[in-house]
């Protein structure tokens, strides 16, 4: 089962680096790095935390980060690279990236209306997002 759509859980472990044992209470962890919603999370923090400082490190911090990609079809953001493909063969956008979504959706298309199979999503290797 992939973490879209386990729901809440206990999916971390996390270490006082202090004491090096583990942590009382709850936490919640993001990644921002590949999370949109981590990203609009800790904008959200930053704009309510009363320490000032803390606030401004957090809009620093999540505005030096890499733009996340999107898909030129559906406009959602993914994970990078490795979830972005070239357009297929019948739909030639010039410098479009397609996400793993819309292409089985297309897949699916042409095999049921033309009886022709684009194939299997092909990631981008070694292309920024």
């Amino acid at each position: 089962m992939s973490d879209q759509t386990k729901g809440l859980y206990n999916k971390y472990q996390i270490i006082n680096r202090e004491t090096g044992q583990e942590a009382d209470g709850q936490f919640f962890v993001l990644k921002p790095a590949t999370d949109p919603a981590a990203r609009a999370a800790l904008v959200t923090y930053a704009e309510a935390t009363s320490n000032e400082q803390l606030g401004i490190d957090i809009l620093n911090w999540v505005s030096s980060l890499p733009k996340l990609a999107k898909c030129d079809w559906c406009d959602t953001d993914v994970k990078g690279e490795t979830e972005l493909t070239h357009p297929h063969m019948f739909d030639m956008a010039i410098g479009g990236r397609m996400c793993r979504n819309c292409w089985e959706h297309d897949r699916e298309v042409y095999k049921g209306s033309y009886g022709e199979d684009i194939g299997e999503f092909k990631p981008i290797k070694g292309v920024q997002a």
